[in-house]
């Protein structure tokens, strides 16, 4: 047997990026998943995703599953952010920092425009959900 070292298994840094593009991709692919299963399997009002079930969940807990893998999608994209300043810094920006601000800071606006967005009660799309239960309407009180 030879003296020669083996060379020393990789660190969890040197690993860190390929395992966080790993779940990007997964975490990515359930998000795309599980928005083309509730866009054209399991439709909203009309076109009929009132009662289909997939793998026993309704239409709503799908949805509650999309929205949980969009924050995880999220909070991984921040951290692959996080781990690769330095590339935004010299490379993207080349070493200005306007395009960085210009960027994160257009994406952060944009994000808070529309978390930030005025919601309202519509009415008169077919009496669908809770608000519309149990409520006599002109024709049943002739």
């Amino acid at each position: 047997m030879s003296d020669a070292k083996r060379p020393a298994p990789p660190s969890l840094r040197s690993r860190m990026p390929r395992l966080l593009n790993g779940l990007l991709w997964v975490v990515f692919c359930a998000m795309a998943g599980t928005g083309l299963l509730l866009a054209f399997r399991m439709p909203p009002g009309s076109k009929g995703g009132q009662g289909l079930a997939a793998w026993g969940m309704s239409r709503h807990e799908w949805g509650d599953i999309h929205t949980w893998l969009s924050y995880g999608f999220l909070a991984l994209i921040l951290i692959h952010l996080a781990l690769h300043w330095r590339w935004f810094w010299q490379v993207a920006a080349r070493k200005k920092s306007w395009p960085l601000i210009l960027g994160f800071g257009g994406g952060l606006v944009l994000m808070a425009v529309l978390v930030l967005q005025p919601v309202e009660k519509r009415g008169g799309h077919g009496g669908h959900g809770a608000e519309h239960a149990g409520k006599a309407g002109p024709a049943d009180h002739e």
